[in-house]
């Protein structure tokens, strides 16, 4: 009986870590838009004052940060990502399921697909906002990624994970 109150908590230990993942990825991925918006805005600023824009120096600094700031937030975005699709499967290569609770497991893929059809509504309307189009036009790995693939992704993720859960031998918790 112990053994099955592990397992069990080990479970639903499991679930809520990759729900809350996909939602900080997303409220990341629209944090760093809009704080990329708002870098530019300041920037632009930056150049335009005539005592910190005077020296073609100041200004030339001022564009190079202003260059690797978008791209650097959209590899951000990405590896996020990443971070949460890889915690799916390295979770089920290390976590001890009963069978059972695969079920669980299955239903729950399932609504983080429905969650994630959602939030890629919702980046689609935040993305094509008349303020932040131009702005999220420069993040080719978000949009690619939190757009309509980002259901596709989870799916995958979850899909393999399933796989690693059913082909794992017994009692055995790790890839061995």
């Amino acid at each position: 009986m112990r053994s099955l109150v592990n397992k069990k908590a080990q479970a639903f230990g499991f679930l809520p870590a990759l729900i809350i993942g996909l939602i900080i990825a997303f409220v990341f991925a629209i944090v760093t838009l809009v704080v990329a918006y708002g870098g530019d805005e300041v920037f632009d600023a930056i150049k335009e004052n005539p005592t910190i824009g005077a020296s073609n120096r100041t200004v030339e600094k001022v564009n190079i940060v202003q260059s690797l700031m978008t791209g650097a937030f959209d590899q951000l975005v990405f590896f996020f990502m990443f971070a949460v699709v890889l915690g799916i499967i390295v979770m089920a290569i290390f976590s001890d399921f009963h069978p059972v609770f695969l079920i669980f497991l299955i239903i729950f893929i399932i609504l983080m697909v429905i969650v994630a059809g959602l939030l890629a509504n919702v980046n689609e309307e935040v993305t094509q906002n008349e303020l932040l189009a131009t702005k999220a036009s420069e993040f080719p790995m978000t949009n690619w990624i939190m757009g309509s693939n980002l259901p596709i992704m989870i799916a995958v993720g979850g899909v393999i994970a399933i796989l690693i859960i059913l082909a794992k031998r017994g009692r055995v918790s790790s890839p061995v």
